[in-house]
């Protein structure tokens, strides 16, 4: 994990394609609501399909409470878009095909 990301820091302010092609940044994602960011290695991953399974009822939990969730897998926007509906998640999920793991870089 980077140095910079701690709890209660502000995320790297990442651009990145959301689910549907539209370029969105974490803080706008985030706005004045705490946020949860998850890194998923991809749809193909089973243990990151079941934690998404998971987080699918957190999320209900979440939104009452004006906390935000944001995925940023590593899959292209088509995997991306399929590892969404195949969840049934309706949160944001951004793509990022080309630099996956930029997070964890130190």
């Amino acid at each position: 994990m980077r140095p910079d990301i701690v709890p209660g820091a502000v995320f790297p302010d990442y651009e990145l394609p959301d689910h549907r092609g539209k370029h969105r940044t974490l803080s706008e994602l985030q706005g004045g609501d705490p946020l949860v960011l998850v890194l998923s290695r991809g749809g193909f991953c089973p243990r990151d399909r079941r934690q998404h399974e998971g987080l699918l009822q957190l999320h209900r939990e979440m939104e009452v409470g004006y906390c935000r969730l944001v995925t940023i897998s590593t899959d292209n926007l088509l995997e991306t878009n399929e590892f969404r509906a195949g969840v049934g998640a309706h949160w944001t999920f951004l793509s990022d095909p080309d630099q996956g793991g930029r997070l964890h870089q130190g």
